[in-house]
């Protein structure tokens, strides 16, 4: 099952002391292979700007955030984005989400981002979840 993973969910399960939280247990899914992560070019250097917010620093001070994506992206499917323009009208920046989805036929979409949330699915069928409720489809599928 391919997903594609909002920076979002990266930050959060960065900065996060909790080993369980969902946005962890999703990360950690992907690197048992469990779901296959889609990404882009862009998707890539949004992980790596999000990372490096000073909130983020400041939460995550004593972990390598850049080693910590070289981690999620490194078993990735890397496809070449097509464009989404207009898909997120409330946030035109998040269309580069919604083009990696529909180019990598991604199942869903995984995100803390509340612009991506309110579109609910996406054309061909996929599913916009947060990680607690992907969790639960995936744990319901296995």
């Amino acid at each position: 099952m391919r997903v594609v993973i909002d920076s979002s969910v990266v930050v959060a399960a960065l900065a996060t002391p909790n080993p369980e939280s969902a946005s962890r247990v999703v990360l950690a899914a992907v690197a048992a292979g469990v779901v296959e992560l889609v990404i882009t070019d862009a998707l890539e250097a949004e992980y790596r700007r999000a990372v490096e917010y000073p909130q983020v620093r400041r939460y995550a001070a004593r972990v390598d955030r850049q080693g910590f994506v070289d981690a999620i992206v490194a078993t990735a499917v890397r496809v070449e984005a097509g464009s989404a323009a207009g898909a997120v009208p409330a946030d035109p920046g998040d269309d580069k989400v919604v083009a990696a989805a529909l180019t990598g036929r991604a199942a869903f979409v995984v995100t803390l981002d509340r612009h991506l949330l309110e579109l609910g699915g996406l054309e061909g069928g996929g599913q916009v979840l947060t990680p607690g409720d992907f969790l639960g489809r995936l744990r319901a599928r296995h």
